[in-house]
């Protein structure tokens, strides 16, 4: 019995760690797509001059889970709400998107973009867009960095953290 519960401690300290690893790997995941999405954007306006609610529909179509909430959810209040500017749609999409919280970069750089966007001639939101795409590529690279340097020692320290409950408890 004592084995099962030394057992049971080393697995759940290790799959804490094992988790903030997970964390870091779908950050990067993330913003991947994110990069993904405002290329097709940049496309959209550049090429099409498709109207912002189906731009974000389409970027909604071009991405999955949080991203694809928060795109589609911009495009239907915006296609709802014809008077909506994209800064106060992404802004009221955003708070239901807990993978990007207030204050953090990616999301700072969506707002900065909506700010932008259809406010000015094309070529103002090409550059809004070009810049928001170079802020995301510092931050995946940023990201991939921790997730390089911080993913194994997260992992071993929840395992070491769990041995040495384990060897306490004893």
């Amino acid at each position: 019995m004592r084995l099962a519960g030394i057992v049971l401690v080393v697995l759940s300290a290790g799959s804490v760690g094992f988790r903030i690893a997970l964390a870091l790997k779908k950050r990067c995941r993330l913003l991947r797509q994110l990069i993904a999405a405002l290329q097709l954007l940049k496309n959209e306006i550049a090429v099409c001059a498709t109207p912002l609610p189906q731009a974000f529909a389409l970027m909604a179509v071009a991405v999955d889970g949080p991203l694809e909430q928060l795109f589609s959810a911009v495009a239907r209040e915006m296609d709802r709400n014809r008077f909506l500017t994209p800064l106060m749609a992404v802004r009221q999409a955003l708070r239901e998107i807990p993978e990007l919280p207030e204050g953090d970069a990616a999301q700072q750089t969506l707002l900065e973009l909506a700010a932008r966007l259809g406010r000015y001639d094309i070529e103002s939101q090409l550059q809004g867009i070009d810049l928001a795409l170079l802020r995301l590529t510092e931050e995946l690279h940023k990201a991939e960095q921790e997730r390089g340097t911080r993913s194994k020692t997260y992992q071993t320290l929840g395992i070491c953290t769990g041995l040495a409950v384990a060897i306490l408890l004893m």
